[in-house]
């Protein structure tokens, strides 16, 4: 009677064993295959430029508004939580412009706009020593860089965090009121 008591639990030991095993093989595969957090895509464009003033002599006088759209896709099973979107404008590397878009959120497999319109501080650019020259040529060389961070979390348990750095350079011709195709690249740092 002993022995076939044992022998009951070690069968039922070993389906026992064997179910946390199969278990485990597929919440893994699961993970690698499906679960893993993935950074985000993120890509920034200067969707347009208006210049509703711009003169050099006498006095030098600059209005020019930036519009910048950030289009994020997550590809998680997760939502992807980021903090505020900062987009920063430069002349020849001197800040002249900053726009802050709220922090939000990007549901799952799902792609999310963000607009952005940055204001360009005319009294910076025109205390720059570039300004005289380029204004005289018509050209204004401009930069803008998008931000955005922030982390996936899977299953309430795997996390990735993530942060893009769009780069976008754009020369704007004030006089002729366009601008040049923008030239973008893209950083992401994941950890």
């Amino acid at each position: 009677m002993a022995e076939i008591r044992k022998k009951h639990v070690l069968i039922c030991c070993g389906v026992l064993l064997a179910v946390v095993v199969v278990l485990a093989a597929v919440c893994v595969a699961l993970y690698f295959a499906v679960f893993r957090p993935r950074p985000p895509r993120v890509a920034a464009t200067v969707v347009g430029s208006r210049v509703s003033d711009f003169e050099v002599f006498p006095t030098p006088v600059l209005n020019l508004t930036f519009d910048v759209v950030v289009t994020a896709d997550n590809p998680n099973y997760a939502s992807f939580r980021y903090g505020e979107v900062v987009t920063v404008v430069r002349y020849h590397g001197d800040d002249v412009g900053r726009a802050v878009v709220p922090a939000g959120e990007i549901g799952a497999r799902a792609t999310a706009a963000v607009a952005a319109t940055v204001e360009v501080d005319a009294v910076k650019v025109m205390s720059t020593p570039y300004f005289p020259v380029d204004g005289i040529a018509g050209a204004l060389p401009l930069e803008t860089t998008t931000t955005v961070a922030g982390e996936a979390v899977v299953l309430g348990t795997f996390k990735i965090s993530a942060m893009t750095v769009v780069t976008c350079t754009v020369t704007v011709c004030p006089l002729r009121e366009e601008e040049s195709t923008p030239q973008c690249i893209s950083t992401v740092h994941v950890g």
